[in-house]
């Protein structure tokens, strides 16, 4: 089992915003189905971490309305989604956001991307990471990479993520599973920090 010692711990959660689950901006996209499973099991895993005073950090994803500061294919496209200040950009209502969590934006794949992230964690004296979002392909998978180039020890919360795919979601837990991250479940997660002492 991972060690993961509660004082050096903290959760961070990526992108589960309003409109990552709006079927008419994602009509192919398996997200959507599973908002009910996805809010469930993270706010059971936020309930685990705030048992065991894990910090919470939770990531938006925001643009400029014009796209200015967005991804090349959202320029080239025209497509808009998470545009600040819109209701598409919040996070879902019936997540369990306290007002003592930290909430982060972000304007590409990677967490740590031009972002305070890093500078937090070094407050937070994090040396273990708890992983959990959308989409396991691109922004999860993008935020375990850049952790684990800076040495951080990475859980992903496997219940608690998924992809546009099932192919997207199965090929990149099998590249880094047991490589970058290790995955747990909610109740493996628990066992682990509900045995080291906070």
């Amino acid at each position: 089992m991972v060690n993961l010692d509660t004082r050096h711990t903290a959760l961070i959660i990526v992108d589960l915003q309003q409109d990552f689950f709006d079927y008419d901006i994602w009509p192919d996209s398996l997200i959507p189905k599973t908002r009910a499973t996805l809010v469930k099991n993270t706010n059971e895993l936020v309930g685990h971490c705030r048992n065991r005073q894990i910090p919470i950090i939770w990531f938006k994803q925001a643009f400029k309305s014009d796209l200015s500061d967005a991804f090349l294919h959202m320029r080239r496209s025209g497509k808009k989604y998470t545009i600040s200040g819109t209701d598409g950009c919040e996070l879902l209502t019936e997540l369990d956001v306290f007002p003592n969590d930290h909430i982060l934006l972000k304007s590409r794949f990677s967490a740590f991307f031009h972002t305070d992230l890093e500078q937090l964690l070094e407050r937070l004296n994090a040396i273990y990471l708890i992983l959990a979002g959308i989409t396991t392909a691109w922004c999860i998978r993008s935020t375990a990479v850049d952790a684990y180039q800076r040495d951080y020890e990475i859980v992903i919360a496997k219940e608690c993520i998924r992809a546009f795919t099932e192919r997207e979601h199965r090929d990149s837990v099998r590249a880094m599973d047991g490589y970058v991250a290790t995955f747990l479940s909610n109740s493996e997660i628990s066992e682990c920090i509900s045995t080291q002492s906070g």
